[in-house]
């Protein structure tokens, strides 16, 4: 009798086990792939960056992919090289990227431009493309999530109904107990903070929108702008840091040819970005 008691209870523990609810979680890339989440935020005394979100997002993936030169390995020391090369004005984040890896030289003057030469070009013998994907749409946070989890840093792209644009970093999304997305972690350079932000998310009108601010920081709020694309770079591997002795490659390196697609995306093309840039397979955008 005992041992059938003992029987019942192992058997009804088990069943216990088997019908406890999964939790709900958080990813953060850091966690899988090393190192920690970057903030380069705009300072109110500096009239050299007042418009310049989309390096700060440049800068801190590259700092967090280790991009970084001997003299620029930090977030804010390569946001300050960005301040020292381009204007002053709004930007595309893959631009950005494709001056630090080939001098890339925009031949427009609407948007950031390169008004002091010499900076850049730290990875000539590299080809971007092979770093570089981006995403919108109404499947963007699947993207986001599966982007993350294959080590690219993410820069995201949000909108508001005024018409207004910001590049802010994510770092991490929660999600549910049935996989359902929740909330996503970024840094975010006009706050005014060094810190993490959460915010929820809501999917309406099919797209994905910030919500409520769930960290417990004071400052301006989001709530209400949409996400609108991302770009993201992949991280800098053992294999390139030895084939390249030398992270400071000499200037006079000729830059390799920028591909179409960052020119296509960063003129803000639509049609010709979706049809070059690569698409993830999702079969249940809002699931995790």
């Amino acid at each position: 009798m005992k041992r059938l008691s003992g029987c019942l209870m192992a058997v009804m523990l088990l069943m216990g086990v088997g019908a406890a609810p999964a939790l709900a979680a958080t990813y953060f890339i850091y966690d899988q792939y090393g190192g920690t989440w970057h903030d380069a935020n705009k300072t109110a005394a500096n009239t050299e960056d007042d418009l310049m979100c989309w390096a700060a997002t440049a800068s801190n993936i590259l700092a967090w992919g280790g991009w970084g030169t001997a003299a620029y390995n930090t977030s804010d020391q390569i946001f300050k090289h960005f301040q020292d090369h381009w204007t002053d004005n709004v930007g595309y984040i893959s631009w950005g990227w494709a001056w630090w890896f080939n001098g890339f030289n925009p031949e427009y003057r609407y948007i950031s431009y390169i008004d002091v030469p010499g900076g850049g070009n730290f990875y000539p013998h590299l080809n971007l493309n092979d770093y570089y994907a981006s995403a919108s749409g109404p499947n963007v946070m699947a993207d986001i999530a599966n982007l993350l989890r294959l080590g690219k840093g993410v820069g995201l792209v949000i909108s508001n109904n005024m018409s207004s644009s910001h590049a802010v970093t994510a770092w991490g999304f929660g999600y549910s107990a049935d996989g359902l997305y929740t909330s996503i972690f970024f840094t975010d350079s006009d706050d005014g903070l060094t810190a993490l932000r959460e915010y929820s998310l809501i999917w309406q009108n099919d797209g994905w929108y910030l919500k409520e601010k769930l960290d417990a920081y004071g400052g301006y709020s989001l709530n209400g702008w949409k996400i609108s694309y991302v770009q993201a770079l992949g991280y800098f591997s053992i294999a390139e840091a030895a084939d390249n002795n030398s992270i400071d490659i000499a200037a006079s390196v000729a830059p390799v040819p920028l591909a179409p697609s960052w020119v296509f995306f960063g003129m803000g093309v639509g049609a010709l970005f979706l049809l070059v840039r690569r698409r993830l397979n999702q079969q249940n955008s809002w699931r995790a």
